[in-house]
Parts: structure tokens; C-alpha cells; sequence
């Protein structure tokens, strides 16, 4: 399975530093001081928190402190720095500053700091668009005046998700993201699963172990009961950016797209993975131009690769019914289901030659399980639930072990798909 941003995790196992080499300098260096600071915010002065959420608090490289994810970057070097240093990061949408202690090592040496923004989501779900805002920047230490510095920063609401960057040559795939806004926790799961088991009471039989049929009949019952909760599709393209420096779209959470009873293509995918995902089958989100839809493997991840065309949500089928007089109503059960499958597969057909790595960032798959193998977690929209989803150490080791088995583009991208599947 060819997952997005691979170029990233064959260097740096999908650390975000990665954007160190394409981000704008957000304040130069000043001479007339003993010593120099520079503050980098990547990419160019604008901050995606659902890049940070998505992922646990790592811990600092041996050459910085903090642990944060390197999207912001403090660099200080100069003869005369102080033994200890402080620095403050202060702006909207913070439950509190973030704050990183330093000390110094060797004379002359650059000391890097990488604060870790504490993000108020309740904030952020209610932020309607990106704005911008003042970020106050502080550097303290023992014998040193503070010095602060003000930038301007561009903050994006938590739907934002920024999915690939380029500056130059440089290129960072970060589409990973995508597997953030999945999350098997969401209350809205419970929800969908409880009416799932209503129309098949026999959801919850041949579970052990995993059989391709029984969990092709359970991923159909899930599909009968999102559209008899009349979840829909709904038109309309959910990009936000298309280049040429950023490419964005909004994604909506699972919760939301319940409630409202409405999906695009994205949304639908994201809430399908969901279910999917808590359920034990392995689902990965495609996306071509425009478009996105989901895929599964049953049978543990063994089984063939089956798609569902998410635009056949709520649609309504040709068909004669008995019941409605032989006009046609809408799809809800087996013929719907039977139809997504159809679609997908056909759309899949169509673009499967364009996953060869090569025609980023318009082609992508997003396996769901290998996101998780190297510690994506889900949005930390709920406390609780993001806790329960995120895998130990131990796990994310297990998971990145079983995955390279079945996938080796964990890695390196493969020169073309392998047999045509994900």
C-alpha cells in the first residue's frame, strides 16, 4: 500500500521538522546585539494546528529543546549567551503560552528551541475561516534583558488541513493528515455501530477471527445505516488551496457530518474510515483532481481491496420498487451497497495507473493503519477518546512490523503500483 508522504518518513519518520527547509525566515537576525536570534514559523508564517494535533508530544533532538514538532523554531547563537534562557510563544487561540528552558552548552554554540503550542480546540471548532493575528515572541535568561519580538502569523481553523507544501524544489507531502480527522473514538461511531447491528444481528458474529465475507457484510451494514439516518451527499468542492505554494481542503469531523446528515466526498470518507477502523477492517482514503472516496480490506488486512464511490450516499437508484409503486426510490440496503462497490471499483480502474508517486499531489492514498504505525492519532477533539485511540510505543512498533510486510512503500515509494491494488 503506497502511503502519502513517504518522502518524509524515508527521512525523518514523518517529523515535521521536515518543513525546516521551506519555511520563511519570520524575523532576521540583528547585528548590533552580543548575540542573534531567529524565529522560523513554517510554512511562511502560517499555522495549521490540525498538523500539530495529530500528532503526541515528541521528544527534542539531541541538537534543540522542547517538543514541539519544529512547525516553529527559535535559533540563538553568539559568544556571549546567557547559561540559562527562556523563551515565551503568546498568541490567540492558546489555552496558555507556550514556554521552552534552556541551557547553554558550549561557547559559541547554536542552541535551537522548538515550543509546542498548546492549542484550545474548543477555539479553534469555532474559528470560521484563517485570520491573522499577532504571535509575541519572548526571549529571557539569566543577566538578559527580555527581548520581544512581534510577528505576524496566519492561524487556520481545525477543518483546514494542509496536505502538501512546495517552495522551489523542495516538496513535503504531508498527507497524512487526512488520517487525523478518522477517528474510531468518535462518539458518533457508537451511534453508527448501534444502528448497524439493528439491521444485521449478526454484526458481531464470525469477528474471530476475521473472515473477507463476514466483514464484507458487516462494512454493508454499515453503509444501510448511514443512509437510513439519511446521510447524504452533498456537492461542492472542499479545497481551500491549490497551490502553487500550499494545497489545503476543509475536513469536517465525523460528529459533524452526523449531525448535519450531510457529506461530501471527504467527509463521507473520513466517517466511513471511522466506523471501519474501530470495527477492525483497514480503510485508506483515496483522492484524485477533485475528488475523494474510500477503500477497505477485510479479513485482517488480507483480504482484496474493495472501494466505495461516496457520492452514491443517499442517492437515488433506477430501480423498480414494489413498495413505491415501481418509481424510483431512494437506495437504502443491499443494492446501494452493492452499487458504492461497483462505482468504486470502476473509479479505481480509471485512476489506479496514477499512483506511482509521481503525480503528487493530485493522486493519493492514505492508509489509515500505517498513519497510525508511525503515530498519527486522531484530532484531540476529545480528550478521552484521542487517548484511547493512540497507540504505546510498543503498538506503533507491532503496527510499523506488520505493515512493512504487506507494504513496502512504508519506506520508499515503489516505481508503480503493485498490481494494480493499494
Amino acid at each position: 500500500m503506497q502511503p502519502l508522504a513517504t518522502r518524509v518518513t524515508a527521512r525523518s519518520t514523518l517529523r515535521l521538522i521536515a518543513f525546516a527547509g521551506i519555511g520563511a525566515l519570520a524575523c532576521a537576525a540583528e547585528p548590533a546585539r552580543a548575540f542573534d536570534w531567529q524565529v522560523e514559523i513554517t510554512p511562511g508564517s502560517e499555522l495549521f494546528p490540525a498538523l500539530q494535533l495529530s500528532q503526541g508530544p515528541r521528544a527534542a533532538p539531541a541538537s534543540a529543546f522542547g517538543n514541539g514538532d519544529g512547525l516553529i523554531s527559535v535559533r540563538i547563537h553568539g559568544a556571549d549567551l546567557p547559561t540559562a534562557l527562556r523563551l515565551r510563544v503568546e498568541t490567540a487561540g492558546l489555552r496558555e503560552p507556550a514556554v521552552v528552558e534552556a541551557t547553554r552548552g558550549a561557547a559559541g554554540e547554536v542552541i535551537e528551541l522548538h515550543p509546542r503550542l498548546d492549542w484550545d480546540v474548543a477555539q479553534l471548532r469555532r474559528l470560521r475561516g484563517a485570520r491573522r493575528q499577532p504571535m509575541r515572541i519572548t526571549l529571557d535568561g539569566a543577566g538578559l534583558t527580555p527581548q520581544t519580538r512581534t510577528l505576524e502569523v496566519r492561524l487556520h481553523p481545525l477543518d483546514d488541513a494542509m496536505y502538501f507544501a512546495r517552495e522551489g524544489r523542495d516538496r513535503v507531502d504531508l498527507g497524512w493528515v487526512f488520517a487525523a480527522y478518522v477517528n474510531p473514538r468518535d462518539p458518533v461511531v457508537d451511534e453508527v455501530l448501534e444502528q448497524a447491528r439493528a439491521i444485521d444481528p449478526a454484526f458481531d458474529a464470525d469477528v474471530v477471527p476475521h473472515t473477507a465475507a463476514a466483514d464484507l457484510r458487516r462494512a454493508g451494514a454499515v453503509w444501510t445505516a448511514l443512509e437510513r439516518h439519511d446521510l447524504r451527499y452533498a456537492g461542492g468542492d472542499p479545497a481551500l488551496s491549490r497551490g502553487p505554494s500550499l494545497w489545503s481542503q476543509r475536513v469536517r469531523l465525523p460528529g459533524d457530518v452526523w449531525r448535519d446528515r450531510r457529506a461530501n466526498c471527504i467527509d463521507g470518507s473520513v466517517l466511513i474510515a471511522s466506523v471501519f477502523e474501530r470495527i477492525g477492517i483497514h480503510p485508506f482514503i483515496v483522492l484524485v483532481p477533485g475528488h475523494a472516496f474510500v477503500g477497505f480490506r477485510g479479513d485482517s488486512g488480507r483480504g482484496d481491496a474493495q472501494y466505495l464511490e461516496t457520492t452514491l450516499l443517499g442517492a437515488r437508484l433506477a430501480r423498480s420498487d414494489s413498495a413505491s409503486g415501481g418509481v424510483s426510490a431512494p437506495g437504502i440496503g443491499a443494492a446501494s451497497f452493492t452499487a458504492a462497490l461497483a462505482a468504486g471499483r470502476a473509479r479505481w480502474r480509471k485512476v489506479a495507473a496514477k499512483f506511482d508517486g509521481r503525480h503528487r499531489p493530485d493522486y493519493a492514498l492514505i492508509d489509515i493503519g500505517t498513519a497510525r504505525a508511525y503515530g498519527i492519532i486522531p484530532l484531540a477533539v476529545d480528550a478521552d477518546a484521542t487517548m484511547a485511540a493512540q497507540p504505546s510505543a510498543g503498538a506503533r512498533q507491532h503496527a510499523s512490523s506488520q505493515m512493512a510486510s504487506r507494504c513496502a512503500a512504508c519506506v520508499a515509494p515503489p516505481s508503480r503500483p503493485q498490481n494494480g491494488q493499494p
